[in-house]
Parts: structure tokens; sequence; C-alpha cells
């Protein structure tokens, strides 16, 4: 059996490190979102609305075929979340910034650990 570096990662290593970081920033965002109690409830409705198309967008990353277009669709839901986050026009009425900081983190390291993860090297062992 070829031996894999400590500098690479198999697929199903890679497969099992991002399935971990989605449940754990799912489970983290799941813990932001239950915070947000004083916005209206439409604000909220579109905001789980916005964060659901991210974090599907982030999952495809890593499982499509077509990668460009995985990424060009991150780019986009990441403009249209941080435009919410960071653009007081486009901020849901009664959120608390210390409640929009903590999403920001959250998502922003999400992003930052699933992209390391998928472009860091990947070597592929023959099956027994």
């Amino acid at each position: 059996m070829e031996k894999v570096g400590i500098w690479a990662q198999t697929s199903r290593e890679k497969l099992g490190t991002v399935d971990g970081i989605n449940l754990f920033f799912g489970a983290l965002l799941g813990a932001n979102l239950g915070t947000l109690g004083t916005i209206p409830l439409l604000d909220y409705a579109k905001l789980i609305l916005l964060l659901a198309g991210l974090v599907i967008t982030i999952r495809l990353v890593s499982v499509s075929e077509r990668r460009l277009y995985a990424l060009a669709t991150l780019g986009l839901y990441l403009v249209l979340v941080g435009a919410v986050l960071f653009v007081p026009a486009f901020q849901p009425e009664g959120l608390d910034p210390t409640d929009l900081q903590r999403l920001a983190v959250t998502l922003t390291i999400w992003v930052v650990a699933t992209m390391a993860v998928e472009f860091y090297p990947t070597k592929e062992i023959p099956q027994v």
C-alpha cells in the first residue's frame, strides 16, 4: 500500500475533515441564530434564506465537478452576505452589533477553513 505523507490527505480524510467542519460550524451558526430574537420575522426569514444559500454553496465547492461554477456561486453569496453584515442599509432591523460580529466571524472562519481543506493536497491511494 502506498503511503501518504504528512503534508497530504487522502480523499476519505478530506471528506471527513469537511464533514467535521460543516457539522461544527452548522451547529455554531444555529447557536448564533438562536440569539437573534430582536429582529422582525420577515428580516429573520430573509437572513435564514441567505445563510442557507451560503451554507449550500460552501458544501457545493467540496463536491462539485464544476469547481469554477461552485467558486463563482460562493463568491456571489459572500458578496451578498458581506453586504448584509457590513453595509448598514442592508442589515436587518434590530440586529444587535455584537450578534452581527459573531455571525461575521463564524461565517468567515467557516469559509476559510473549508477552502483551506479543499485546496490542501490530496493523494489518492489504491483501495485494498
